[in-house]
């Protein structure tokens, strides 16, 4: 009997709107449920980040977020993509990188992106800060808390897993969305 009246609190929170991310983002029960199944989906599919690329590229890393981040890098690569942020599609990657645990030197830049590949740049010297806009947890275009590696010589991939997307998935069946990027009905408009 516990457990029902606790199932029942947390479905009626949920219903209430008690776990709702964005308050600009007006979401009900009704249309959770109805895009439950979509929602899980497109979390399972932001737990990783798979990039494979051609061209003149020489690198190697090892990356436990990017505070603990080992390797060095230098190339010009033409990417297929499956990103974080849901960034999908194709791109110019052009980088050179040098990384000894959380001290590096990087001058990084996407360009001529084709689908949902965001354009940017991102220059750095030292530590990391997680603070940048590049790393910003909701709208960034890289994740500051990513582990996974790249490597390449003429061809080159990374394979990164995202542990914040991995809570996202979590908590989402739960109707928690903590990333504030499940589906709502606006979003078909």
């Amino acid at each position: 009997m516990k457990k029902f009246g606790l199932v029942l609190t947390i479905v009626c929170a949920v219903a209430s709107g008690v776990f709702a991310g964005d308050p600009g983002r007006e979401t009900n029960f009704g249309e959770a449920l109805a895009l439950y199944l979509p929602n899980r989906v497109l979390d399972l599919l932001d737990t990783f980040s798979v990039t494979l690329g051609v061209g003149p590229v020489a690198e190697g890393r090892l990356m436990f977020t990017r505070a603990c981040d080992v390797g060095a890098g230098i190339g010009l690569s033409c990417k297929a993509a499956k990103d974080f942020n849901r960034q999908y599609g194709f791109g110019i990657e052009e980088y050179w990188y040098w990384s000894l645990v959380s001290v590096g030197e990087e001058s990084y830049s996407m360009n001529d992106g084709i689908g949902r590949i965001q354009k940017y740049q991102e220059d750095r010297l030292g530590v990391p800060d997680p603070q940048t806009r590049t790393y910003d947890f909701f709208e960034g275009r890289r994740d500051y808390w990513a582990i996974g590696g790249a490597l390449g010589l003429l061809v080159d991939g990374n394979v990164y897993i995202h542990p914040v997307e991995w809570a996202d998935l979590a908590l989402g069946f739960l109707f928690i969305d903590i990333r504030n990027d499940d589906l709502i009905f606006d979003d078909f408009r």
